[in-house]
């Protein structure tokens, strides 16, 4: 039980850690989880984002004892990420570690979350930047690391909320990131200063209550200003330009290309000449064929078929395929005209489970009577990079064809794809291998889209107009997550100089 005081105005201060504080510790760490599950695809109640967080901070700083302060965020981040990432890559042969990575990232957690006693030490002053620093930096390190991108990332639940997202257009997802984390630790440390008027804990270093409380109003005008913002991009009118109806073809394919036989690859075919005939006769000139479709060279073989459907249906195909060669690996696409030309090749830039594509490396924009067309691959929607230099490039349509190996990875990408339209102001085409296939609008809104989880062949049609203007973020890129790093770097070296200089003055 706790020792409890009672001081001559009548405050109670509590002295001791008792066993209904742990519990109520635990609580609070797996109500984030929980928050973290229900904001997050496939659920997707978006709102909880803003609150998921805050209960871990609340147990971090108020319920648990310094020394055991490392269990509110190792709980909340395993209940959420191991789930989380298991779903993603429970896929056949997948490593140990791949496949238990949220379950590793929470047992690291736990021996590097250290913050409480720097913050304990410096009053709480930094409680605020720090936590933005931490969190938002993190999310940058974790952009580098190849199966991850932006995968998880604490802006992705809102990728469905075209009205609130616009601002990504300037200040990047890592912006979205910093406004959904900042709201979190001010509610954080809101309730703390609350907690502390009314239970008075001891063993804990109070909030100032007019530090709380006008973090909480900056924290609301800067909502206000992102909503603001986002409202005004997101009513803003478009150029008087003509829309181009586009299709993007779902094709339930149980391999990719390079693993079937020659009498699948024929059996593909067909499915193309009907699907791209019956694009036609719905008015699609352009058709998005997905990712790893086929598993031949185009240029090489059944080149003459393909130059014959493109010139009876007079559409442009974007050809999806993989292959091996004497050369190596290509994963690629490549965009076959009306006239029978082919275009230069794009080759996938970022790869997660199979080799280096060859011809990676350089943006691919095709100028055309239709609009200037680019794509890129997949996992390259996942990072900002490729997107970004392919719209730098002056691509008003932008295609992301994909091949999701799980059910898990489609109910996330489509988040990706959604902020790679919005961050560049371009139209998203996704044409995927049977799970989930969308088609945005240059504000990142969902024309059209078409979710099958067992699989299954479909033509997705929508009239999409071009882009035309670039976004801030395509010229100035990721910036703020940049200075997030920076910020995390600092306070790694801060946390370290006060820690040493409280250790001098014992």
């Amino acid at each position: 039980m706790p020792e409890i005081l009672t001081k001559p105005n009548g405050d109670i201060l509590i002295t001791k850690i008792s066993p209904g504080r742990i519990a109520i510790g635990i609580t609070l760490s797996c109500l984030s989880g929980l928050f973290f599950h229900l904001a997050f695809p496939p659920i997707n109640l978006w709102p909880f984002i803003f609150l998921a967080p805050t209960p871990y901070l609340i147990a971090q700083h108020r319920f648990f004892p310094r020394k055991w302060s490392a269990i509110a965020p190792t709980i909340a981040i395993g209940l959420w990420l191991w789930p989380f990432l298991y779903r993603i890559f429970n896929i056949p042969d997948a490593p140990f570690f791949i496949l238990h990575m949220g379950l590793l990232v929470a047992i690291f957690t736990f021996f590097t979350s250290t913050e409480r006693k720097f913050h304990e030490l410096t009053k709480y002053r930094w409680f605020i930047l720090q936590g933005l620093a931490a969190w938002v930096g993190f999310e940058m390190i974790r952009s580098f690391i190849p199966f991850l991108g932006t995968m998880g990332f604490s802006a992705n639940p809102l990728a469905g909320q075209a009205w609130l997202i616009q601002p990504v257009s300037i200040f990047s997802v890592y912006g979205l990131s910093l406004l959904v984390t900042l709201v979190n630790f001010a509610l954080a440390k809101v309730i703390m200063s609350w907690i502390d008027k009314k239970w008075k804990f001891g063993d804990v270093i109070q909030i100032n209550a007019k530090s709380a409380r006008n973090w909480s109003i900056g924290t609301i005008l800067a909502l206000a200003a992102w909503i603001g913002i986002s409202l005004i991009i997101f009513n803003q009118e478009t150029l008087d330009a003509p829309s181009v109806r586009v299709a993007a073809l779902q094709m339930d394919l149980k391999d990719p290309g390079h693993q079937v036989d020659a009498s699948e690859q024929a059996r593909r075919m067909d499915l193309l000449v009907h699907q791209v005939h019956d694009a036609a006769d719905q008015g699609a000139l352009i058709v998005y064929v997905p990712e790893m479709a086929f598993g031949f060279d185009p240029q090489v073989e059944y080149t003459t078929e393909l130059k014959e459907l493109v010139k009876e249906t007079n559409t442009y195909i974007y050809f999806t395929y993989a292959y091996h060669d004497d050369i190596g690996w290509h994963n690629e696409t490549v965009l076959i005209t009306p006239e029978g030309d082919f275009s230069p090749i794009y080759g996938k830039q970022h790869a997660f489970g199979e080799p280096p594509t060859v011809s990676a490396g350089n943006e691919v924009v095709n100028a055309t009577q239709l609009g200037k067309l680019g794509s890129i691959i997949c996992m390259d929607g996942v990072f900002t990079d490729s997107a970004r230099r392919t719209a730098g490039a002056g691509a008003q349509l932008l295609a992301i064809p994909s091949f999701n190996s799980t059910v898990g990875i489609s109910d996330q990408n489509w988040t990706h794809f959604t902020m790679r339209s919005v961050e560049n102001q371009v139209p998203v085409i996704n044409a995927d291998r049977g799970y989930y296939t969308m088609i945005t609008d240059q504000r990142g809104r969902i024309l059209a889209d078409i979710k099958t989880p067992e699989g299954a062949d479909a033509v997705l049609i929508a009239d999409v107009q071009p882009s035309y203007g670039s976004a801030i973020y395509t010229s100035v890129g990721d910036w703020l997550g940049w200075v997030s790093l920076a910020g995390f770097i600092f306070f790694m070296v801060f946390q370290g100089i006060i820690e040493s200089r409280a250790k001098k003055r014992l």
